[in-house]
């Protein structure tokens, strides 16, 4: 039984962090280094997508509940965040902190249905 249980719960582990990784866009190293940064700060990446020299991660936090975060590469797999902001609203936002209209529409797509962190645009 106790063998069962453990099983259980690594499975239930693998899946969750099978679920959130399917939210990621973009190179590995580069998903995996914003990724870091998020979780560096108490928090569980939902999804990052990364397009060229910036990203956009959406985190679920233990404390705090949910939120948004823009990164802009520094230089190799170093990134700084350029915008925080719990519960992004629009694009303008990414667009104030930096990130060109078009890469900012595109960190904005492809997350899952009938959820847009980025609101209308």
């Amino acid at each position: 039984m106790k063998n069962f249980l453990i099983g259980l719960v690594a499975l239930g582990a693998m899946t969750t962090g099978a679920a959130l990784a399917a939210n990621d866009v973009g190179p590995k190293a580069d998903v995996a280094a914003v990724r870091a940064m998020v979780v560096r700060e108490g928090n569980t990446a939902f999804g990052v997508h990364v397009l060229g020299n910036y990203a956009f991660a959406m985190w679920l936090g233990k404390v705090e509940g949910s939120g948004g975060e823009a990164y802009k590469r520094v230089s190799g797999e170093s990134w700084k965040k350029i915008l925080f902001e719990g519960g992004v609203t629009g694009m303008s936002q990414l667009e104030h902190a930096g990130i060109p209209a078009a890469t900012a529409r595109k960190l904005c797509a492809g997350w899952p249905t009938g959820y847009s962190p980025c609101g209308n645009f």
